[in-house]
């Protein structure tokens, strides 16, 4: 019998429905439902009667309710007389990332992040959004991190920054006097771009679609799937990009890199923080989930204080 179970069930019969049970553990309202079925195929018996709005305890699910209630108070005072403090939160977080939020949000996070939980370490694997956000639908990564919204409907996202994907080209380049140019412009100029699959490429060329430039009117001239290549290139006069502004903040302010306005184009996009509900987090991984949670929160009443 697993503790999740008992404690769903518990959830469930208290609230007398799935899908508020759902909203306060944060899982899927059929997550809630294999739970609840779970433990009713092991103990053999109906737990629930099920209404089209609500879900009400049979007898013997009112009886199993009393002893779950006692058995997860007796764990609670377990944990509580093994003196399990927030610094004793141990564990590996395995975290997916894609490049952009692997340069300057996830250093950030993890800096705090580990000033109260200095007993968990992160295993990171960094790759394109594709890449990471099917690394949390496969339960290869509990945890990711993306610059584009999941297709996929199992999962959950939740977007934590936001990042601005900068026009630059080295200081020898022409676009380097002007530092401004129209969208036109950027015909028959060598785009380094990053691979088919990175979220970063996909903002940029929808955000020059909409000021009427089609791929086709773009000349790319390398495809690379590394960020740091990409600065370096540029750097070096091989070609100009889009990189994130975030990321290049000081390549920007020592000279190394211009950024370039374009009018009428601003590449802004959601960075999101994903999961898969249906998947139960490990202790580290949960308390991970909080703490971004309190960070985003932290950073919106700040941005809502500066704008005041």
């Amino acid at each position: 019998m697993e503790m999740r179970h008992l404690q769903t069930f518990v959830i469930a019969a208290e609230l007398q429905s799935f899908t508020r049970a759902a909203e306060v553990l944060k899982l899927t309202q059929a997550a809630i439902s294999q739970h609840v079925a779970a433990l009713e195929r092991e103990l053999a018996t109906a737990l629930f009667d099920r209404g089209p709005r609500s879900v009400t305890l049979t007898d013997t699910g009112r009886r199993v309710y009393e002893h779950a209630v006692t058995i997860l108070s007796l764990v609670g005072d377990i944990h509580q007389e093994a003196g399990q403090r927030q610094s004793e939160v141990s564990g590996t977080i395995k975290i997916a990332s894609s490049t952009v939020p692997s340069e300057w949000l996830l250093p950030e996070l993890l800096v705090k992040f580990r000033e109260l939980y200095p007993e968990v370490r992160e295993s990171v694997s960094v790759s394109d959004s594709a890449a990471a956000i099917h690394a949390v639908e496969s339960g290869a990564a509990e945890v990711g991190l993306v610059g584009e919204l999941p297709r996929a409907a199992n999962l959950c996202a939740k977007s934590i920054a936001q990042d601005e994907l900068t026009l630059v080209v080295s200081p020898d380049h022409e676009f380097a006097r002007t530092k401004n140019i129209r969208p036109d412009d950027l015909c028959g100029q060598p785009l380094i771009v990053r691979e088919s699959d990175s979220g970063s490429r996909r903002c940029v060329e929808q955000s020059l679609s909409k000021a009427g430039l089609a791929t086709t009117d773009l000349r790319f001239s390398m495809e690379v799937n590394s960020n740091d290549a990409i600065r370096a290139a540029v750097e070096r006069g091989v070609g100009i990009s889009f990189l994130s502004r975030q990321a290049i903040a000081r390549e920007i302010q020592d000279g190394r890199l211009i950024a370039v306005d374009i009018e009428g184009v601003r590449a802004v996009r959601d960075l999101y923080l994903i999961t898969d509900p249906q998947r139960l987090p490990t202790r580290a991984a949960r308390a991970f989930l909080e703490f971004v949670d309190d960070w985003r929160r932290s950073a919106d009443g700040q941005a809502t204080a500066r704008r005041r």
